[in-house]
C-alpha cells in the first residue's frame, strides 16, 4: 500500500534530507578551512606578470610619460575669442527682461478667452504686457519684440497686426 503525501509534506521531506547531508558533511570536516602550501604561492610570484612588480614597489613608483609623439599634446593652444562678445549688465538685464515680456505675450495668446479671438481683446492684453516696459523702445529689442508680436498673434489669433497697430500698443 503507498503511502500519500501532499506537495508540503514532500518539500519537508526534501528540506529534511538536504540539511542532514550538510550537517554530516560538516561534522566530517569538509568545510574547514584549507590552508594553502607555501609552494604553491611561490609559483604564483614566479609568474611573470604584464607590469614588472619592481614598478609598483613603494620607493619605486616613477611618474608615466607620454610616447613622444604626444608631448605636443602638452602644449595648449591659444583660443581666439574675439569673436565672442561679454554682455555688459545692463545689456544682460535687458535680454532677461525681453525674455519675460516674451514669455508673457506667449502665455497671453494661449490664454485668449474668446473664439474666434476678439481683435481688441489681443490688442488691449498686449498693450497691458509691453506698455510698462518703454525702456526697450530706444533699443535693438524694440524690433525684436514687435516681430515676434506680429508674426505670434498672426500664428495664434489669425490677426494680422501692422506696424502703426503695433506702434500703437507700446503706448
Amino acid at each position: 500500500m503507498p503511502i500519500e503525501l501532499s506537495a508540503v509534506e514532500s518539500i519537508l521531506i526534501l528540506v529534511v534530507c538536504v540539511l542532514g547531508y550538510y550537517w554530516f558533511l560538516y561534522k566530517k570536516g569538509a568545510f574547514a578551512p584549507k590552508e594553502v602550501p607555501v609552494s604553491s604561492m611561490e609559483n604564483i610570484l614566479e609568474v611573470p606578470d604584464l607590469i614588472p612588480r619592481e614598478l609598483l614597489t613603494e620607493g619605486n613608483r616613477s611618474l608615466m610619460s607620454l610616447p613622444p609623439h604626444s608631448e605636443s599634446l602638452k602644449e595648449y593652444e591659444e583660443i581666439d575669442d574675439s569673436g565672442f562678445e561679454i554682455l555688459e549688465d545692463e545689456n544682460m538685464a535687458l535680454l532677461k527682461e525681453a525674455e519675460i515680456v516674451v514669455d508673457r505675450i506667449q502665455d497671453t495668446l494661449n490664454n485668449i478667452a474668446s473664439n474666434p479671438p476678439n481683435p481688441e481683446e489681443v490688442s488691449s492684453k498686449i498693450r497691458a504686457i509691453i506698455s510698462p516696459y518703454q525702456i526697450f523702445l530706444e533699443t535693438e529689442y524694440f524690433d525684436s519684440i514687435n516681430t515676434y508680436i506680429a508674426l505670434s498673434v498672426e500664428r495664434d489669433c489669425g490677426i494680422k497686426l501692422t506696424k502703426t497697430e503695433l506702434q500703437s500698443l507700446w503706448n
